[in-house]
């Protein structure tokens, strides 16, 4: 990326793929929901150093961005916070005399969650979806052309559906989630679920 591509993306200001954020001195807290948001959606890029509103370059602190970078590349690679993880590192540039970091978000091949949320994309900004089942549904269709586990195979009818599966995909939820929904959710309950599941799958 050369500096006058930089600049133009900055002087395009914030969209559904640009974000900025002012982080002089540490890393935004928000910062790893754009990053999950963008790697649900299309990808984008993320501008540290930058403020948001105005499209100011503040600048980084020179003598902060070795620790932001390292604090950045460990917690995306942290499946304990983003999972799966990503492989992403910041670069830092140059540019009217001041410092900034730009992150590069590809578009994931799998749906993302942040300490167990799942992020999306808009024009407003990043949004969690996680309680909303239909826009989660909707993520994971658009995924499935890119990666198969999550493609719907319409020819598979309801005697395929493997239980203990399902209960093994149980202990999984409940170990990445506290006070999983499924938890206090017995055999039957759960049989009940994965024919819901099955049927929404077919028939959205």
């Amino acid at each position: 990326m050369t500096i006058e591509e930089l600049k133009k993306l900055i002087d395009s200001g914030e969209k559904i793929d640009i974000e900025f954020k002012k982080s002089q001195n540490e890393l935004n807290k928000d910062l790893y929901e754009s990053v999950c948001s963008f790697s649900n959606r299309d990808g984008g890029h993320i501008f540290l150093g930058i403020v948001d509103k105005t499209k100011e370059i503040c600048g980084v602190n020179p003598d902060k961005i070795d620790k932001m970078k390292k604090d950045f590349t460990t917690a995306v690679n942290n499946p304990n916070k983003i999972n799966p993880p990503m492989y992403l590192a910041p670069e830092d540039y140059e540019i009217d005399g001041k410092k900034i970091l730009y992150i590069r978000v590809p578009e994931g091949t799998q749906v993302r969650r942040l300490n167990g949320r799942i992020f999306d994309r808009t024009y407003e900004g990043d949004i969690d979806i996680t309680d909303n089942a239909e826009l989660v549904y909707k993520m994971y269709g658009r995924k499935q052309n890119t990666y198969f586990v999550n493609k719907v195979y319409p020819n598979l009818g309801l005697e395929f559906l493997d239980f203990d599966i399902i209960k093994r995909a149980k202990k999984l939820a409940m170990g990445r989630v506290d006070n999983h929904a499924w938890a206090d959710m017995n055999e039957e309950e759960l049989r009940f679920l994965s024919k819901i599941i099955y049927f929404r799958l077919q028939f959205p």
